[in-house]
């Protein structure tokens, strides 16, 4: 779910961006890009179906040449499977190999309710991947992936809980290397013209931290919202293999989303960060 309600503002702060979705179905207005956009992808997958969508678009797009996956992080420690899920897709998608991290503070944050997360973090016999629910701590992994990047070059996604985001920049050497490193962060969460509170950026116990968060951190932000009405998953997926963990992702969430389909928020995130004349921006 992305359910939302109001709580007291956190747009006052003068770098905050919001997207808004431009109406435009057609890839002959994508232009050239001159090199591929490095991101970090950091989900909370497992409390709904878009984070598997989102990562499936990660990886097309990077397949075309648009985009280079630097690493993938698991934010939400609520339902621990989160982190065999994003190994086994993205083994599914030849990158098995991608550095993953997860958050591994003494505090709960996310939704505990699964669906499909258990199954496919344990069926390691029929998607191939090798985590189930353990791998090296958040923000090691970010430090670690940052290190090995040019000034000012790396985009950020969340499409979920951004608390690892608040443990890296509250890390001395994080948070030099995020200003040092990071060109933009993109942040799926509810957004109007009346600031939101809402299930990524208030719910699941993140709450305490967005505001500090939001104060720290040093380059510009991309609010999206978008995606409520784009509905996906029930069209193409059906007819991918069934070795698919997308694919399961969609079967097994909520109404059966492989067949009623499922609203996009994080896809239209990941989607902004490679084609962003898609998008008309406002402050």
């Amino acid at each position: 779910m992305k359910t939302s309600f109001r709580l007291p503002a956190f747009l006052a702060y003068p770098f905050f961006i919001l997207i808004l979705i431009l109406a435009c179905d057609s890839a002959s207005n994508k232009k050239d890009v001159p090199e591929k956009v490095k991101i970090i992808f950091d989900t909370d997958i497992g409390s709904d179906c878009d984070d598997a969508g989102a990562m499936a678009v990660l990886h097309k797009l990077a397949d075309k040449g648009e985009i280079e996956i630097l690493g993938v992080i698991f934010s939400s420690n609520a339902n621990k499977y989160g982190t065999g899920v994003c190994d086994a897709i993205n083994t599914y998608y030849g990158r098995g190999d991608l550095p993953l991290g997860q958050l591994q503070k003494d505090i709960t944050i996310g939704d505990p309710n699964d669906s499909y997360s258990k199954y496919i973090a344990t069926s390691q016999d029929i998607y191939g991947h090798s985590v189930t629910d353990s791998t090296k701590e958040s923000t090691f992994v970010y430090k670690e992936i940052l290190k090995k990047q040019s000034d000012t070059s790396v985009t950020i996604i969340t499409v979920g809980h951004p608390v690892a985001l608040y443990y890296l920049l509250k890390d001395t050497e994080g948070s030099r290397l995020v200003k040092q490193k990071v060109k933009r962060w993109i942040a799926m969460t509810l957004t109007d013209s009346i600031p939101f509170n809402d299930w990524n950026f208030g719910r699941n116990g993140t709450a305490p931290y967005i505001d500090e968060l939001l104060k720290l951190w040093p380059a510009k932000i991309f609010f999206s919202g978008a995606g409520e009405n784009i509905i996906t998953g029930n069209k193409k997926l059906p007819g991918t293999s069934d070795q698919s963990p997308v694919k399961k992702a969609y079967e097994l969430w909520g109404n059966n989303a492989l067949k009623n389909g499922r609203s996009s928020w994080d896809q239209i995130a990941v989607l902004f960060a490679a084609r962003p004349e898609y998008f008309k921006v406002k402050p």
